[in-house]
C-alpha cells in the first residue's frame, strides 16, 4: 500500500465515530480496529477479483496520545511551515497544537487521489466534523473544508527559500531522498526491471526514514508508474545524484567531493548507504558527523568560481582572462579555453548541481527552490 495520499488532521472527534462515518459514505466498505485505531477499506466494484482496495482510510487517535503527542505534533507543523505559505497558514499552524486524531486516505491503485474522486467528498466532510484540514502533500498543499486553499508551496516559492539552517537528521534524509531519485531515473533509462526497482527505492526511502523529506514533485516522480516519467524529468532526476554527492561528503561519508569534471558514479553512492538496505543505511547516516560549516562555505566559493568560467566560455566564447600563465581554469586535463563545447557543458551541469547543494547547506529551506549564488 503506497503512503497516504492525503492526510485530514483534526482537533475533536474520536477514532470509532469518525471511521463509522467514513465506512458510511463509502458503501460495501469494510470497517475494522479498535480503540484508538480503525480501518476502512473500500473496494468500487466488489464483482471483479482484486488483490487489493481502491482505497484505505486509516483513522488514528494513538499519535495524538502520549510521550509522542509532542513530536507527531511537531511534525506536522514542521512539514507544512517549513514547506508552504499562504493566507491560512497561521491558523493551520494554530490548528496543529491542538490537534487529536488524523484519517490518512491510501489509494490502493498506483495513482494518487485525484480532486475528482469520491474520497474527497469525505475528506472535506471529515475535515468539518473535526475542526480540522486536509494536508495534501503530494500537491504541495492544505486544504480547508471547503476545499480553499490555506497555504501551499507555490506561494513559498514565490517568497524564496526560508532560511532553516539544515540539521544532520535532515542532511542525511535529503541524500538519501537525492539518491532515490536518482536511482529511479537511472533503472528507467536502462529499462530492466523497473517495476521491481521502483517498489524497492520506494521503500527503501521510507525504511531510512527519508519518505518525509521528499518534495512533491520528488514524492510524485517517484510514485510514477514504470515508463510514464518524461525526457527532460528524467534527465533532471539524474543530475541529482551530483547535489547528492555533496551532501555525502558534508556528512563526513566521503573525505573530498570528486573533480568538478567527472560525473560521480552512482553506484559509489548506493554502496556507501547501503541500498537497498534501510536499516543499514540509518545506521550509516547516524554515524555521519556534519562537515565544519567553513569547509562548506570555502567549497561554494570554489564551486561558484568555477561555475562562472565555465559560464563565461560558453556564453562568451574562449576569451582569454588576464590571469598569471598557468592560473586558468583546467577541464579534463586541458585549458578551458581549448576544450569542445559538450565537455564545457557537462562541467557546467555537474557544478551546478553541487553548487546547489551546497548553497542548500548554506541557506537550509526548501531544496528545489534554493537558488545559485548571483555571480
Amino acid at each position: 500500500m503506497a503512503r497516504a495520499d492525503l492526510t485530514v488532521y483534526g482537533r475533536k472527534g474520536d477514532a470509532e465515530g469518525l471511521a463509522l462515518v467514513v465506512a458510511r459514505s463509502l458503501p460495501g466498505s469494510e470497517l475494522r480496529g479498535r480503540n484508538e485505531t480503525w480501518q476502512v477499506s473500500y473496494t468500487r466494484n466488489l464483482t471483479i477479483a482484486r488483490r487489493r482496495p481502491d482505497l484505505v482510510v486509516e483513522v488514528d487517535a494513538r499519535p495524538f496520545q502520549g510521550p509522542a503527542a509532542a513530536r507527531e505534533r511537531a511534525w506536522v507543523r514542521d512539514t507544512i511551515y517549513g514547506r508552504m505559505r499562504g493566507p491560512g497558514l497561521e491558523s493551520v499552524l494554530h490548528t496543529v497544537d491542538h490537534l487529536i486524531v488524523s484519517a490518512a486516505f491510501k489509494s490502493g491503485a498506483d495513482q494518487p487521489i485525484n480532486p475528482g474522486d469520491r474520497a474527497f467528498s469525505v475528506i472535506y466532510d471529515l475535515a468539518a466534523r473535526t475542526d480540522g484540514f486536509c494536508l495534501d502533500l503530494p500537491r504541495g498543499r492544505v486544504l480547508s473544508p471547503t476545499g480553499q486553499v490555506l497555504a501551499s508551496t507555490e506561494q513559498l516559492l514565490a517568497e524564496g527559500a526560508v532560511p532553516l539552517d539544515p540539521s544532520l537528521a535532515r542532511i542525511g534524509a535529503r541524500l538519501v531522498s537525492l539518491v532515490a531519485v536518482g536511482a529511479r531515473a537511472l533503472t528507467e533509462l536502462d529499462g530492466r526491471d523497473v517495476v521491481e526497482a521502483r517498489e524497492g527505492i520506494r521503500r527503501w526511502v521510507k525504511a531510512a526514514g527519508a519518505d518525509k523529506e521528499l518534495e512533491p514533485p520528488e514524492q510524485a516522480f517517484l510514485d510514477s508508474l514504470a515508463g510514464t516519467p518524461d525526457d527532460e524529468a528524467l534527465t533532471h532526476a539524474t543530475w541529482q545524484i551530483e547535489g547528492a554527492v555533496v551532501l555525502a561528503w558534508a556528512l563526513g561519508l566521503l573525505d573530498e567531493l570528486p573533480p568538478f569534471d567527472q560525473p560521480v558514479d552512482p553506484l559509489l553512492l548506493s554502496g556507501i548507504l547501503h541500498f537497498p538496505d534501510g536499516r543499514q543505511t540509518r545506521e550509516v547516516l547516524r554515524a555521519g558527523k556534519r562537515r565544519h560549516q567553513a569547509s562548506v562555505d570555502d567549497e561554494a566559493a570554489r564551486h561558484q568560481a568555477v561555475y562562472w568560467r565555465l559560464e563565461q566560455c560558453l556564453s562568451s566564447g574562449p576569451v582569454v582572462p588576464d590571469y598569471p600563465a598557468g592560473s586558468d581554469l583546467v577541464v579534463a586535463g586541458r585549458p578551458v579555453t581549448d576544450v569542445d563545447e559538450d565537455t564545457l557543458e557537462t562541467a557546467r551541469s555537474i557544478t551546478a548541481e553541487r553548487l546547489h547543494a551546497l548553497t542548500w547547506l548554506q541557506v537550509g529551506g526548501w531544496y528545489s527552490a534554493t537558488p545559485l549564488p548571483a555571480r
